[in-house]
This record gives structure tokens, sequence and C-alpha cells, in this order.
């Protein structure tokens, strides 16, 4: 006759301090089976528990309890309800005397997997002809990020130099019309003045088509590999004096 006795023995052992603990240890006969239950409560996300369960007779003995299945073994998460079968027929045990039930529970952390970002969607090309059309839309269609403000800079740039340039022409017509040497010197050095700046904010503006084209293409066919990170400094945006023309000029900062 198989006399099972509800008592149970258990340990935690493992990593730094962890809090969980093993109780409501129990277990029945059912059929040739015994069912041993237990919950691990206070494991924290992420931990996992190497579960070990040892079977003791009244007299000392320990059987060899192979036949385990269920919640035993490695990586056994924590929570309630935990059920482990001992299939005691298989093991050939001798069970004539009252049992005890040992449960061991070594634990650990198991790494986080991190996912990988999802990938914004849209082909190489589109993003190109995007860029194309206003800079930093592509970019910003497969990665995020506000690379669009670099549409903002570039059209800035570009509609600046037009209009310093029909100033500039507009300050040479003069000059060629003025008949006053003094007014004739200032009316062309500011004409020469405003179409050096005209010159000078196209070029910025072809640097920034440039540069957004160029980070498009480098980053190919794969842009997870250069998502936007969030943690990085916001775009700064602030005033400057233009050595040329002495006047305030509108400034923006990016960092990517």
């Amino acid at each position: 006759m198989l006399l099972i006795i509800c008592s149970g023995f258990l340990s935690i052992n493992g990593y730094g301090q962890s809090k969980a603990r093993i109780e409501n240890i129990d277990f029945n006969l059912v059929g040739d089976d015994i069912i041993i239950t237990y919950d691990i409560i206070n494991s924290a996300p992420g931990e996992k528990f190497d579960i070990e369960i040892e079977i003791f007779t009244e007299s000392g003995k320990k059987p060899d309890a192979k036949s385990l299945s269920g919640d035993v073994g490695k990586d056994v998460a924590g929570g309630r309800g935990k059920s482990v079968t001992w299939n005691f027929q298989n093991d050939n045990a001798d069970l004539t005397e009252g049992i005890y039930v040992e449960v061991n529970a070594t634990a650990h952390l198991v790494p986080e997997v991190k996912k990988k970002p999802a990938r914004r969607g849209g082909s190489l090309g589109g993003a190109f002809v995007k860029s194309l059309v206003f800079p930093g839309w592509g970019n910003s269609s497969i990665s995020g990020g506000p690379y669009w403000l670099m549409g903002f800079v570039g059209y800035g740039c570009i509609a600046g130099s037009v209009m310093m340039n029909q100033q500039a022409s507009q300050s040479y017509d003069d000059y060629l019309k003025a008949s006053d040497a003094g007014n004739r010197d200032n009316l062309f050095s500011d004409a020469e003045s405003k179409d050096q700046l005209s010159k000078l904010l196209f070029g910025v503006g072809a640097v920034v088509w440039v540069t957004d084209l160029t980070i498009l293409l480098i980053k190919g066919n794969n842009p997870r590999t250069y998502a936007y990170n969030t943690s990085r400094t916001s775009p700064l945006v602030g005033y400057t004096i233009d050595p040329i023309s002495k006047k305030p000029m509108l400034s923006v900062r990016i960092t990517f």
C-alpha cells in the first residue's frame, strides 16, 4: 500500500536576491502516476527556474525518479498551477511506504530578445523620388525621424537665393541708370553682395539635397539598421548674422 504524505521541502538558489517562492506543494496518486503540484510566486519578469524533483521514502531511500514530465527541468516560468507527472511504474519504484517530495528551484534571468524595428515600408526607388521632390521626405518614409525638416531648409535656401538674385539684378540695373558716382558705387557694392549671398544660399540648398540623397543611398534597402533614434537631440532653431549682408538669418541644426 502506497502512503502519500503531503509534505515537501523547497529551496531557491541562483542569482542576486530573487524574491520568488515555492508554495502549496501537493501530490496525489492518479492511476500509475503521482501528480505533483506547486506554485512559484513573486517571480520577476524574465525570471526562469530550473526545477528538480526529488523523492524520498520514510525510511530514507531515494527512488530514481526519471519518468518526470510537465513543469520540471530547465527554464520553467513562474506562476501558479505548476504540475509534474511522475510515472513511478516506468521507473520500477517500489513504493510500499510513505514518501516525501522535495522541489528544488534555481532561479536565473533569461535575456530579453529585442525585436528588430519594423520596416516602415516603401522601396528605395520610391524614397529616392520623394527626396528629389522634397529633401528628407524619402528618408522619413523608410526610417522615421525629422528628416523632412531638411526640405524646409533646402527650399528656404533656394527661395532666398532667388530673392537675393532678383534684388541683385535690380541693384545692378539701378547702378547702370545712376549718374551720381557715389551712388553708383553703393549700388554696385549692394548688387555684388546680394549676388554673392544668392550664390551662397543656392549652394547650401544644393548641399541639403545632395546630403539627403547620399544618406538615402547609404541606407540602401536596409533602413532598419539606420532607424532614427528618438533619444538624440531634437532639431535646434536659432538665428545668426550673415557676414556679407549683416542681416539676421534663420539657422536650423538637425542631429541624425
